[in-house]
């Protein structure tokens, strides 16, 4: 497979400026290369970058330099953006965003206004939501569901119009961890089932557990890649950022910060420290 068929996303030096008088680097030098059929998390501290980026992917905003390429569309070259939104990218919010005197069906044929006929309308929302496990409450409005029904109706939504990619900013940040969980477990199946990449922003890291790869941010520019592994995998890594864990692969030995620890076993503790520490 060539690089033009690989690659769903391809960004090139992105830099985003903001401000007319002291300037606001939002985006500084960013390069993005996501796969189709990704799960994508990106994460990083309030500032750094990350909802900007989701913006200029989403043809919401325009960087002040560098080239974005979208299911290998020129994105400088496309001159109605928001057909390209309706064709080709779906938008997952923290709120809901839904019409609160629409019922859920009626806000998922929204989006397929104009495009397809109002009977194939009707046929394809309620297709959306027996896909996310809704279609007894088709007739319900969005004040007569759960918060994480709400948002299973938000990425049914999004789907209406079979986008190849789906931007997703904070998607659980207003439902419990039990609702955000069961929402990623949704996104994870409709990842596979369709084959629709997600990118999703978050400042959750059980969140970006979920995905398959994790990008980090911060002030602007990507810090960091990690390819998400098994949960102690996952624990290690973070461990490993740790004084604890600092102290173990620089070579502490014996009792460290209160614990009694063999050499035998410390030196696996280090060596597992050492493999995810570098996989991070």
């Amino acid at each position: 497979m060539d690089d033009a068929k690989e690659w769903l996303i391809e960004a090139n030096d992105l830099v985003r400026v903001y401000g007319d008088g002291e300037e606001i680097r939002a985006l500084d030098g960013v390069d993005l290369r996501v796969k189709h059929g990704e799960l994508l998390a990106i994460m990083g501290p309030s500032g750094s970058g990350k909802s900007t980026l989701l913006n200029v992917l989403g043809a919401l905003d325009k960087p002040t330099r560098g080239s974005v390429f979208i299911n290998g569309q020129d994105m400088a070259k496309i001159e109605n953006k928001a057909a390209f939104r309706a064709n080709t990218v779906g938008f997952i919010f923290q709120l809901h965003n839904l019409l609160p005197t629409l019922t859920a069906l009626e806000n998922l044929e929204v989006p397929m206004a104009g495009r397809l006929s109002a009977r194939e309308s009707r046929a394809r929302a309620e297709e959306l939501l027996g896909l996310v496990g809704l279609a007894d409450r088709r007739d319900h409005l969005p004040n007569q569901l759960s918060g994480g029904q709400r948002q299973r109706v938000a990425v049914a939504r999004a789907l209406a119009n079979n986008p190849p990619l789906i931007l997703a900013d904070e998607p659980t940040g207003n439902l419990d961890s039990a609702a955000g969980h069961d929402l990623m477990q949704l996104i994870r199946e409709l990842n596979l089932s369709q084959g629709v990449t997600f990118v999703i922003v978050t400042h959750d890291l059980a969140v970006a557990r979920e995905t398959s790869r994790i990008l980090v941010m911060e002030d602007g520019k990507m810090v960091r890649e990690d390819v998400v592994g098994s949960p102690l995998e996952e624990d290690l890594k973070v461990w490993a950022h740790t004084e604890l864990g600092r102290q173990i692969v620089s070579g502490a030995e014996g009792k460290i910060e209160g614990f009694d620890v063999s050499d035998e076993q410390l030196e696996e503790i280090r060596s597992l420290l050492l493999q995810t520490g570098e996989s991070s």
